[in-house]
């Protein structure tokens, strides 16, 4: 195999891809309890229903990152200190989740900026499939 300053970027970004694709089927992440200690980096690709019918799909491709994406649109949101679960803040939204596996509770509201912790809630989700 040649090195990889010698391969053509075709070929440098398929592998990039296969190899992100392979790590979306590993086992999904654990969260921390306080925020201390953000999720593992582990990817994951995790789907929840809402109770207005809707449905959420979390990705997680680093231990500070979460790609929420809510009704076609995806938003990249950063870990924020919580006394519980997990919580994600980014463009204007708050993705907070506790637990894991299927029936694990994510809510997504509105926040201003990482400290706005309280703000609306838009859907109260649990995890679907494992």
């Amino acid at each position: 195999m040649r090195a990889p300053s010698q391969m053509p970027i075709t070929t440098v970004l398929v592998l990039a891809i296969a190899a992100l694709a392979s790590a979306c089927a590993s086992s999904p992440r654990t969260g921390a309890s306080d925020g201390s200690n953000p999720p593992s980096p582990s990817v994951s690709l995790l789907t929840y229903r809402c109770e207005s019918g809707a449905r959420v799909r979390a990705t997680y491709p680093t231990d500070t990152v979460a790609l929420v994406r809510y009704q076609g649109q995806t938003h990249e949101m950063q870990v924020a200190r919580t006394a519980s679960g997990v919580r994600y803040v980014g463009d204007g939204l708050q993705w907070w989740t506790q637990g894991n596996g299927p029936g694990a509770e994510g809510t997504l509201s509105r926040a201003a900026d990482t400290a706005d912790a309280n703000g609306e809630i838009v859907e109260n989700c649990a995890q679907i499939g494992g």
